[in-house]
């Protein structure tokens, strides 16, 4: 009885520990993916500016300014 109760506490012990290391790594990969959407955004912003930009260089080239 005592031997199937160790290996009961065993194997709870390492289904907690896989539990807790799983937890951690989820929560990392949380903070890179919230990293990479902001540099996403990020770029996204820059892309529309350059794009206006552009638009206006090329309305300002139809209207010979």
């Amino acid at each position: 009885m005592n031997d199937q109760l160790d290996k009961l506490e065993s194997s709870v012990a390492r289904l907690i520990e896989a539990f807790s290391a799983l937890k951690s790594e989820n929560e990392a990969l949380k903070r890179e993916l919230a990293d990479k959407q902001a540099a996403v955004d990020l770029l996204q912003e820059e892309s529309n500016a350059v794009r206006a930009r552009i638009e206006t260089l090329i309305a300002s080239l139809s209207t010979g300014e």
